[in-house]
């Protein structure tokens, strides 16, 4: 995996496995929140005319990419024989419920979470939306974040929106490739050398 598009293609799938699941847990004619991808300006607009987040929803918000440093060492060396860079990132993830009753808030965030920890992995083919030009096999597993209260408080400071109640995941590993033959196996290092007598040549 994968295309350009991965990253949009996996939050895509969450909203879209979210939906679909409470359709399924919650019996028609009862309040059914609707999940969605949103930004930190669509946290200022709620329940307002042409907003995304209209009451009751459940908010997928992508607050910050990261290397996965565990799995890049292998896909640097996979990319040094095909000559195709890979490059492996983590979705950090923030899962909030919008609601007029807290409880329904509580509610949504409880259901969230069943179905998060029930269907951790997204493959290819399957739950993956297909405009993340995977390949077969591919898997992004959806897992809790171990988010400290300081870092969810600076993730908070950094948007005009009041802090919320919210679900720290994580998305991994979802794996971005390079144009092939843009990746050369040689390494040339370029610098000064300093001979016995301390010269720098």
């Amino acid at each position: 995996m994968a295309g350009y598009q991965a990253l949009a293609a996996v939050g895509r799938s969450i909203v879209t496995l979210l939906n679909q699941s409470f359709r399924e847990e919650i019996p028609a004619g009862d309040p059914r929140p609707e999940a969605v991808l949103a930004g930190p300006v669509d946290f200022d607009k709620v329940d307002t005319p042409g907003a995304v987040i209209r009451y009751p929803a459940v908010s997928v918000y992508c607050y910050r990419l990261s290397i996965d440093r565990e799995t890049r060492p292998a896909w640097a060396a996979a990319a040094a024989q095909d000559g195709i860079p890979k490059l492996p990132l983590r979705m950090h993830l923030l899962i909030s419920a919008w609601d007029r009753v807290v409880e329904s808030e509580l509610t949504w965030l409880g259901l969230t979470v069943r179905i998060l920890e029930s269907e951790p992995t997204l493959t290819w083919p399957g739950p993956l939306d297909g405009s993340g030009d995977w390949q077969p096999g591919d898997a992004v597993r959806i897992v809790p974040d171990d988010l400290a209260m300081d870092s969810m408080s600076e993730a908070f400071q950094a948007m005009t929106t009041d802090y919320r109640l919210c679900l720290p995941y994580l998305a991994r590993v979802v794996r971005i490739d390079g144009r092939p033959g843009t990746t050369s196996g040689e390494v040339t290092v370029v610098g000064s050398r300093t001979d016995l007598s301390g010269a720098v040549r």
